[in-house]
């Protein structure tokens, strides 16, 4: 009971990439649209091939926008699934969603459930625990548990491997079919926001691109907006600094002066910055180049995911925080604005953030699960049961009090219209 328990529980957290950090959905700033030829050759683009792929939208965004995150979940449940199934294991039920059951679709011959449940914001794989093995230590355990360490590290990647598959076929498909959006990064670092304080005390407008601060030279594709506010925190209070700005086709000197945050002591110029860059559409002509272009945007949303994580915990990530109701919030947000095109987007960035945020080393996680289970396999010696469950069960408490705070949030901000 004990056991099953703990399946059950612990498996509410592969909701978790919509409850940590939200999705890092691509800002609608009315980019330029122009076609990346795998030639590398750049040009305008008049849309036409995307004529067919993106007409017809159906208006019932809010449907769509679920659809693609369950659609997500069953792909990572899929994967725990078949791995678990790889190795000879059955699993008792295959579930989309948590709490009461609305739609039971039978019973496979080996004894798996298929369900729906009735709040659709994860998913779970229970694995068969009424059979138990008895190890050497006397202690009775699950099938599962008392497989090897490769074989559960292998069902407990399932899901992420799962997830990751999805969005690089996704990508890959796409790149053949329309050209997939991704950016192309030019030289500077954009202002991206100024208000009337700053503008008096910088000199800084909305879409000028720094190009010199001080001593850091940012004229370069890619220059990062870390490394830039790094630089910028650690300036010297009360001298000012001497910026190079490309402003439209020229380029003007401007001397700004700095404020002091009062929480940290750091240097600020108060101006909202971003990488400099262009939406582009990469198209292929073949599978091989859909390959590659697949494997590079892939690279760049997980390098994305990766400086979010890094936000969350320097306060220099993009956006804020989001819950379930603010992800379908945005989810409708960029459909509305990109039609299936913003599917195609969403889905992709879905299935990234559920691969990302479950292989964090995190309890009750799949990454924190394997970790686990390394750590019984460094030390020779399986881990209590009972601990494992109460930390999973801890951490399970603290992600579910935040998200209530962050559900309060988003449901005040749909009323505000925000």
């Amino acid at each position: 009971m004990q056991l099953q328990r703990a399946q059950h529980v612990t498996k509410l957290l592969d909701c978790l990439p919509y409850l940590l950090d939200g999705i890092q959905i691509p800002a609608r700033q009315n980019p330029t649209w122009i076609r990346l030829e795998m030639t590398a050759k750049v040009v305008p683009a008049d849309g036409s091939s995307l004529a067919v792929s993106l007409a017809g939208v159906p208006s019932d965004q809010p449907a769509i926008v679920v659809g693609a995150l369950a659609l997500a979940i069953v792909c990572h449940e899929a994967g725990h699934f078949l791995c678990l199934r790889s190795i000879g294991l059955p699993a008792a039920e295959f579930a989309l969603g948590f709490g009461p059951e609305v739609v039971n679709f039978g019973r496979s011959p080996d004894g798996t459930e298929f369900v729906l449940r009735a709040f659709p914001i994860g998913g779970y794989v229970r694995f068969e625990d009424a059979k138990t093995v008895k190890l050497e230590d006397g202690r009775m355990v699950t099938e599962f548990d008392a497989r090897s360490t490769p074989e559960r590290i292998w069902v407990l990647a399932g899901g992420v491997l799962a997830n990751l598959a999805v969005a690089w076929s996704s990508l890959a498909a796409g790149a053949l079919i329309a050209g997939v959006p991704t950016k192309d990064f030019l030289p500077g670092i954009r202002i991206q926001a100024v208000d009337d304080e700053a503008f008096a005390r910088t000199g800084l407008k909305a879409a000028d691109v720094l190009l010199r601060v001080g001593g850091l030279d940012m004229n370069f594709a890619g220059a990062q907006v870390r490394q830039t506010v790094a630089y910028i925190n650690q300036l010297p209070a009360g001298r000012p600094v001497e910026m190079l700005v490309q402003r439209g086709a020229e380029e003007v000197m401007l001397t700004a002066n700095t404020i002091t945050d009062p929480n940290t002591g750091l240097q600020r110029l108060g101006v909202m910055i971003e990488t400099n860059s262009v939406r582009v559409l990469a198209k292929a002509e073949s599978f091989a180049e859909a390959a590659g272009v697949a494997t590079d945007v892939l690279t760049k949303l997980l390098d994305e995911q990766v400086k979010a994580l890094e936000g969350l915990f320097t306060g220099m990530g993009p956006g804020e925080m989001v819950g379930p109701v603010g992800i379908v919030k945005q989810g409708e947000d960029l459909v509305a604005a990109e039609g299936l095109l913003g599917i195609f987007i969403f889905f992709v960035t879905v299935n990234l953030n559920l691969a990302f945020i479950n292989a964090l080393p995190l309890p009750a996680l799949d990454g924190g699960k394997a970790l686990f289970v390394l750590a019984e396999q460094v030390s020779g010696q399986r881990l209590d049961e009972s601990r494992k469950q109460n930390v999973e069960l801890a951490f399970l408490l603290l992600v579910f009090l935040g998200l209530g705070s962050i559900t309060i949030k988003d449901v005040s901000h749909l009323f505000e219209g925000k």
